[in-house]
């Protein structure tokens, strides 16, 4: 039997969600997944691992949409740990819950936040991460100035986009920039990767 290559199973799986009719089902969406994540050009498992995430971790994610990278993260940390998918579109979250729900990701919770709090409703975090989305936040420092009040002592928040010196789009914030509101809203940095993807991944955490 010929194996059905990732690109393959991407394209049937867009192909199915076109058409309609039945539902999903997890190896399809894991496949849309990959089509996204192709599109974007990030090695998600490698971001994943540079960014900390670890079976049984406690992540708050925000500006996570349909689910990009909440998804591949939740089957991550796996069913010890959690994910809280954060967002300010209602509409985004009711899909990323529903695509948790084919995928029978029980470890995902839905929360909506507000452009300069992501109102997360515990303080425990072990690690934020916002993944394509810091470039669009309207108010980034007060929004980090208010993340910290969900973190754990140690714990740390990952940003992750793409990289304009790398030749991305100039839509995106360059690293200077995004250190720079770090340390307005009083974090350090812990390292910055350029290495994958043509990515930044930028790990901080509140200064003592």
């Amino acid at each position: 039997m010929r194996r059905i290559n990732r690109t393959t199973l991407a394209c049937l799986a867009l192909v199915a969600l076109l058409a309609g009719g039945a539902a999903v089902s997890g190896t399809a969406s894991r496949a849309m997944s990959a089509i996204q994540a192709d599109a974007w050009h990030l090695d998600i498992e490698r971001a994943m691992d540079e960014a900390g995430v670890a079976p049984g971790m406690v992540v708050g994610e925000a500006g996570a949409g349909d689910g990009y990278f909440t998804l591949p993260m939740a089957r991550r940390v796996g069913p010890s740990g959690a994910v809280y998918a954060n967002d300010i579109s209602r509409r985004a979250l009711d899909r990323l819950q529903a695509e948790a729900r084919r995928e029978q990701l029980d470890n995902i919770q839905i929360v909506e936040g507000d452009v300069d709090d992501p109102r997360f409703p515990r303080r425990d975090f072990q690690l934020m991460v916002i993944v394509h989305a810091f470039h669009d936040f309207s108010r980034p420092v007060e929004w980090l100035r208010n993340a910290r009040n969900y973190l754990r002592p140690g714990a740390t928040v990952a940003i992750i986009d793409r990289d304009p010196a790398q030749g991305g789009d100039s839509h995106f914030w360059p690293r200077e920039r995004i250190l720079r509101y770090a340390g307005e809203a009083g974090f350090a940095p812990v390292k910055v990767v350029d290495t994958i993807s043509r990515h930044l991944i930028i790990v901080i955490k509140p200064q003592e």
